[in-house]
């Protein structure tokens, strides 16, 4: 009897354990952050500091992040002979810490820059740099958003 106990507890277990690591994967948006974000400035690679469009409506940033697909990006080498385009840059809120006042301010988590005619971008944040091809509804959405 001690055995059949034994012997049950151990498969209980391991079923416990197998149920925990079979969780769906989570949407990639997730893991880059891009949820938080509250603000993109989308700007020339020829003229970064001309901003030419803002999203900060909570809406449009949705939407922005939502036509990213994000989880079927895959990441490639980007071939030499494209020529950048677009930059967007996504803002978030500063962490509050401990003993702070929140102050609202926004900083930069991400820049993505995009290739022209092509399916190819850089995502960039403070301490990453990926190179991804996107597909293509992805990349004539973020061509055309420059305006």
């Amino acid at each position: 009897m001690k055995k059949v106990c034994t012997i049950l507890i151990f498969v209980f277990s391991i079923s416990i354990l197998l149920f925990g690591c079979s969780k769906e994967k989570e949407d990639m948006t997730e893991d880059f952050g891009l949820e938080k974000t509250k603000k993109i400035e989308v700007s020339s690679v020829e003229n970064p500091e001309l901003v030419f469009n803002v999203i900060d409506n909570k809406d449009d940033i949705d939407e922005f992040v939502n036509k990213l697909n994000v989880n079927k990006w895959s990441i490639v080498d980007i071939p030499s002979n494209i020529t950048k385009g677009n930059i967007y840059k996504m803002y978030q809120e500063d962490t509050v810490k401990l003993g702070e006042s929140n102050t609202e301010e926004l900083k930069q988590i991400a820049t993505i820059i995009t290739y022209k005619d092509s399916p190819y971008i850089s995502f960039k944040t403070k301490k990453l740099n990926f190179s991804f091809k996107v597909p293509k509804d992805v990349a004539k959405y973020l061509s055309n958003n420059d305006n």
